[in-house]
């Protein structure tokens, strides 16, 4: 009982804070997960339904009512599933992969929900904000200067303002990606942060891989490849097939990135003589060329989950 008490405490403030400082949202809400992952190492399984429904009683009571929709979807789902699991003895991968599952099924849940009460998902307002921001730059004495050198240059003020004007609709119309993002770090970070205190402090149970042998489910590719089929196949009329395979693509490069690197730093490490050069010969690359390096290592995290470069699966049996 005193268990649940400090965590009913600890979350509940955690709650509190966050209902009443929405601006600190994500930093807040990966504290909650972490609290309640850990809760779920020490507390029996019935009273983990009784603290989450205890921290959203709290949220209900602090936060405006269409936060706590958000809060409940976008973090509270993912962090509930991930605590059930943990208190179910589930190792750190297993937990991982129905937290992300969990999330995206929330932020599905809420962007169906908003688009059924209003028909939109804040795509259009998003471009009437940044048309409106992209109008007010415009006229800025700066920016006045700026346009004046590039019509020295032959490039006129209506085609920057439609280049950026174009940007502004891009951007915009990738807000479904970033919604997924958000939700897919705030669980990373979650579990990242228990599996280091609890490790330190309780058990071994959320240990993780090192990071040079971390490797990119084999699902996720087909993911991609569905991404990519929709992008070139609606490319011509770019309508919402374009866009739905362009957002999936958007979600998937820092994810990919992150395998990639992790194949990268494997191979570093495995160099014993050239180590020092290879990594200034990265180092300038990744100044001088960000997207080609971005680009190589996301392809290469992306293949390696099929073809298992450092034989990390044959090695786990």
């Amino acid at each position: 009982m005193l268990s649940f008490t400090i965590f009913l405490l600890a979350t509940s403030l955690i709650c509190f804070i966050m209902g009443i400082l929405p601006s600190f949202t994500l930093l807040l809400a990966i504290l909650w997960g972490t609290s309640l992952i850990i809760a779920g190492l020490y507390l029996k399984t019935g009273w983990m339904p009784i603290l989450f429904g205890f921290n959203l009683l709290v949220l209900t009571l602090t936060a405006e009512s269409s936060s706590v929709l958000f809060y409940l979807t976008f973090f509270g789902l993912a962090a509930f599933v991930m605590s059930f699991l943990v208190n179910l003895k589930e190792e750190f991968y297993q937990v991982q992969k129905w937290g992300i599952v969990s999330a995206v099924l929330g932020v599905s849940l809420f962007l169906g929900i908003i688009y059924y009460s209003t028909g939109d998902v804040g795509i259009a307002a998003m471009e009437d904000h940044l048309e409106i921001y992209i109008t007010e730059a415009m006229d800025d004495e700066q920016t006045l200067g700026l346009l004046e050198f590039y019509e020295k240059q032959g490039i006129s003020r209506n085609e920057i303002e439609k280049g950026f004007s174009d940007f502004a609709v891009t951007l915009s119309r990738h807000l479904p990606a970033f919604f997924y993002l958000q939700a897919i770090l705030a669980v990373f970070f979650m579990l990242l942060l228990a599996s280091y205190i609890s490790i330190k402090h309780i058990t071994k149970q959320l240990r993780k891989k090192p990071f040079e042998k971390e490797i990119m489910p084999w699902q996720v590719t087909w993911i991609a490849i569905i991404g990519l089929g929709l992008w070139l196949w609606d490319r011509d009329q770019m309508s919402f097939l374009y866009y739905a395979g362009s957002n999936i693509l958007v979600i998937l490069v820092p994810i990919t990135l992150y395998y990639g690197t992790s194949i990268a730093v494997y191979k570093i490490k495995r160099q014993k003589t050239a180590r020092k050069w290879i990594l200034i010969t990265i180092i300038i690359l990744t100044v001088m060329l960000p997207l080609s390096v971005v680009i190589l290592l996301s392809l290469l995290g992306l293949f390696d989950s099929l073809l298992d470069y450092r034989k990390v699966r044959l090695s786990e049996g």
